[in-house]
């Protein structure tokens, strides 16, 4: 089939709705969640780390970072486990 430039011009405007539409979608979703703020996902995530139960001991170490690559824990996981990934 030879290249008809109209098909391009239609298929692109066609996507550029439904892109729009996903994006009208995703918007009203948010806001009917009460999710549309700025700071919403820093004020409601959570994470497993850092998220601290009434009454917890205190612990000598609070939480453990390793910005290596998940290296230190693939060489943790062969020497406890003796097993290499």
């Amino acid at each position: 089939m030879p290249y008809r430039p109209y098909l391009n011009v239609q298929l692109t405007a066609a996507y550029d709705a439904y892109l729009n539409i996903l994006d009208h979608v995703d918007r009203r979703l948010k806001k009917a969640l009460g999710r549309d703020t700025d700071n919403w996902r820093m004020l409601n995530s959570c994470p497993a780390c850092f998220y601290k139960l009434e009454d917890e001991p205190v612990l000598d170490i609070d939480w453990l970072v390793s910005i290596d690559g998940n290296n230190s824990l693939k060489r943790w996981d062969t020497s406890t486990y003796g097993v290499a990934p």
